[in-house]
Order: C-alpha cells, then structure tokens, then sequence
C-alpha cells in the first residue's frame, strides 16, 4: 500500500483534517478541564463523525484515510474506525493503547444500541458509565461474546445434561 487509500471524491482531503483539527479542539478542550464529564465532549465528536462514515458505508476507507495522513502508513487492512480516529487525535501520552481501546469498544457498543435521539454522555452514563459500556461491549459484541453456533449447541446439550 504505497499511494494514499482510495476515498470516495465526495470527501475531500482538507474536509479530513478540518474534521480532524476539530476533534484534536476537542481534545484540547478536554484535556485543559478537571471536569470528569469533559471526556464526553470528545467522545461525542469521534461518535458523530465515525457514524456518519458508517452510515456512507466508508468508515473503514475514511480511517484508513485518516492513518495515512497522519503518517501511519501501515499494513492494517481494515482498521476499525473509532479506534483509528482516536489513535489519530487523542495524545498517546496521555491516552495509552488500553485507554484507546476501551474508548473505541464504548463507541462501538453505542453504535449498535444507542437510540438516535439520546444523547452519548446520557447514553454512556444511562448504561453505567464507560468501564461498564466497554465490558458490555465485550460480551455482546466482542471477543467473548458467543456465536449462534455456540449457542445453538449450548440449547442442544441442555437437556441432555437433565436426562443424566
């Protein structure tokens, strides 16, 4: 992958980074409070950027997109959106790889559950705060989370089980 990721021309280049200065405000802004809701305001940002990728259907381009310009040029495929963003705006320094992560499983649970006219920061705090969304998200939807397969044949052994 040596050229820029392809991208839809609807999009354009200094479009990205306005989009990606913005969040980088975002963060600033979040960073210079003490306020411990200040996190939502850049949570919210990503969010509504991320989804509305998604909902053109070029989330994954978009953050591949958004890699690239920031000079992670890698061999990452196909990134996951949220995360990328975050990765992209937020200081490493002061976001390490598990905080990246858990912000992006948090977004990402949102995206699946969140009702469109509540709010991010009513939604995260409705469901018991960010540690609880991220572990919601892994159960359901993440690594831990059972196939229909495993499930199916959880049922299926259930009455065997009683007839021993």
């Amino acid at each position: 992958m040596l050229d820029r990721p392809a991208a839809s021309s609807d999009f354009s280049t200094e479009a990205l980074k306005a989009n990606l200065q913005r969040l980088q405000r975002e963060w600033d802004t979040y960073q210079s409070t003490r306020d411990r809701d200040a996190i939502y305001g850049y949570l919210t940002a990503v969010f509504e950027l991320v989804t509305v990728w998604a909902h053109e259907g070029t989330a994954v381009d978009y953050a591949r997109w958004v890699l690239w310009l920031r000079g992670h040029r890698s061999a990452v495929v196909s990134p996951e959106p949220f995360a990328a963003v975050i990765f992209c705006t937020a200081d490493r320094k002061k976001a390490d790889y598990r905080t990246r992560s858990k912000w992006s499983r948090v977004l990402r649970y949102a995206a699946e559950y969140k009702d469109l006219d509540e709010p991010l920061a009513a939604y995260i705090k409705r469901k018991g705060g960010i540690n609880k969304c991220a572990g919601r998200y892994t159960r359901r939807l993440g690594r831990y989370s059972r196939t229909e397969d495993q499930k199916a044949s959880n049922l299926r052994a259930v009455p065997e089980l009683s007839a021993q």
